[in-house]
């Protein structure tokens, strides 16, 4: 079980790296987009990649 979690956290985070810029960027109003600049993008990317990274170490063992 303890794997199954660490690669379902592993996939949620990569999903979340590579399609939530995406979302931020073309979804919305006018006026939302405005609001998705691209640091925001980085830190979509920054919080999928450290949710894919702890989800591979809880699925080694590592943390948890």
């Amino acid at each position: 079980m303890h794997i199954l979690v660490g690669l379902f956290l592993l996939a949620l985070g990569l999903v979340f790296a590579l399609f939530a810029p995406r979302l931020a960027t073309t979804g919305g109003t006018r006026a939302a987009k405005r609001t998705f600049t691209a640091s925001n993008v980085v830190a979509f990317r920054l919080i999928g990649t450290l949710i894919a990274v702890a989800g591979l170490l809880y699925a080694a063992g590592v943390i948890g």
